[in-house]
């Protein structure tokens, strides 16, 4: 969890945010689990494996019905014809800038 690049306040909000459910996730754990089941002793969780635990825990599922489904591959396809549009515009504009 150590590895985090921000470079603005959400990311920053966001890493944040991941980082203390990760925290709390492994300290709940700990503190659950003072011996593993059967006598069969565990390695501690590494970066994925408490990710997999906070996706499968914290995160709602994804919703997959059809209207929602085209509702976001029509967002972004906007959203991509917008860049798209904007990146040519930036283009011609350095073009005639440096001719």
């Amino acid at each position: 969890m150590d590895q985090g690049r921000t470079t603005c306040w959400k990311s920053w909000m966001r890493w944040t945010l991941i980082s203390m459910l990760a925290t709390t996730v492994l300290a709940v754990t700990r503190a659950r689990t003072t011996a593993a089941p059967s006598g069969h002793r565990l390695i501690p969780p590494g970066v994925r494996e408490v990710l997999r635990l906070l996706r499968i825990t914290a995160r709602p599922r994804p919703r997959r019905d059809r209207d929602h489904v085209l509702h976001w591959s029509a967002r972004r396809r906007h959203h991509r014809h917008r860049a798209a549009r904007a990146h040519r515009r930036w283009n011609d504009i350095t073009t005639t800038a440096t001719t």
